[in-house]
């Protein structure tokens, strides 16, 4: 009977992020050999450098067009879609055991067709079986309805072996879109190591609030009405003092350098910042402010936790709904509430320097299970299930 450590396992995602390739490198050494597969070395609105991180990585012959999806809640996001042309060549190329391909587009349509074909549709035992990579949120969904999408992603997930999530409301999506309950496994999102501030915590002066938000200055990201809300918030509490450090570029970077601010309301805009700036930066703040519209995960909130920052952040991103606990790490405020945010920082800025220091060591220890290494098992442990099954020719799971 095979299993994972002698198995090839080919991995297809739409590009190599520096959280993924972390994932990859200690997958990587869990498996017989495996080979990751880009539609694209690095998408056009990424700061990031492309990297393979000493792994076997392959990048496809790709079309690519761009998308801008309109949220019924009326933001608006430009996303890049992707179709790897060459798949069912890399596939044959690579002769996998196992295919894990990332999301419910072309790139799973087609190793669906690679792995069904493996074994002549039903005609002889399947050599190769297909897990598909889910990473999504029902608030996300909403802007992409419609009854043909809906039904192509229940045909495509019903060829699955198994389907993971990265979350509790990814999976209760993919339920109600009729996956089994017995074919679904988690494979959790892990913060980029490089990012995280590992050191002693630091106290902070009594006197400000130290603030921190890290991410891309787009609609979707919130910041312009996260602006608002800070600003009513030092404007109703004119003795508190709040300095906020601002990390990432984009399009609404010099609109929200023109707004102006009250004199309690100190901001750092910094831009694109490298990962050795952004942990330092972790280092010298006390909370993660997370004023998203929307996101499927939110990997800065297990950034910051894991780097000791108390998050404060809205449940359109599903890290901080399923990862923050009032009053424990965080506080999840309600979104476009400038009440909401205030009461939080106000109960931050309300503890002592102890209680502080204690909410940030629990921020730390509420995330110590979400690393690279396990991860990787998550995925590894899987594939080990999946190979000691017995294997039918049908790649149907309905």
């Amino acid at each position: 009977m095979k299993r994972a450590s002698s198995a090839t396992v080919v991995y297809l995602l739409n590009f190599f992020a520096p959280d993924v390739i972390a994932i990859a490198q200690a997958w990587n050494q869990r498996v017989g050999k495996l080979i990751v597969l880009l539609s694209v070395a690095m998408e056009g609105n990424r700061s990031w450098k492309a990297e393979d991180g000493g792994l076997d990585v392959r990048q496809q012959r790709t079309w690519t067009r761009t998308r801008t999806d309109h949220h019924p809640s009326g933001y608006t996001d430009v996303n890049y879609v992707h179709f790897p042309i060459d798949t069912l060549k890399q596939l044959r190329r690579a002769s996998a055991d196992v295919v894990v391909s990332a999301e419910l587009g072309a790139r799973s349509m087609l190793a669906a067709l690679y792995c069904a074909r493996s074994g002549w549709f039903g005609l002889r035992q399947r050599r190769c079986q297909l897990v598909i990579a889910v990473s999504t949120s029902p608030w996300i969904e909403a802007s992409r309805s419609g009854w043909l999408r809906k039904k192509q992603r229940s045909l495509l997930l019903a060829r699955a072996d198994r389907v993971t999530y990265h979350g509790p409301e990814c999976k209760q999506w993919l339920l109600e879109l009729g996956v089994p309950e017995d074919r679904l496994a988690p494979f959790h999102y892990s913060a980029d190591p490089t990012k995280i501030y590992r050191g002693e915590l630091q106290s902070q002066t009594a006197d400000c609030v130290r603030v921190l938000t890290v991410g891309q200055l787009i609609d979707r990201k919130g910041v312009r009405e996260g602006l608002a809300n800070m600003i009513e918030v030092t404007r109703q509490s004119p003795d508190l003092l709040i300095e906020w450090t601002l990390i990432g570029g984009g399009p609404l970077l010099a609109e929200l350098k023109e707004v102006a601010t009250p004199d309690n309301l100190k901001i750092d805009w910094r831009g694109n910042c490298d990962a050795e700036q952004i942990r330092d930066a972790y280092r010298d703040h006390e909370i993660m402010f997370f004023p998203t519209r929307g996101d499927e995960w939110g990997l800065v909130v297990d950034e910051a936790l894991h780097s000791g920052l108390v998050v404060i952040g809205n449940e359109r991103a599903q890290a901080v709904a399923a990862l923050i606990r009032n009053e424990f790490n965080g506080w999840i405020v309600e979104i476009d509430r400038a009440d909401s945010l205030a009461h939080a920082i106000s109960a931050y800025a309300k503890l002592d320097a102890a209680q502080r220091m204690k909410m940030r060591q629990q921020a730390r220890e509420s995330v110590v299970d979400r690393t690279p290494e396990n991860s990787a098992d998550q995925i590894t442990s899987l594939i080990d299930q999946m190979l000691a099954e017995p294997q039918s020719g049908d790649s149907s799971h309905r």
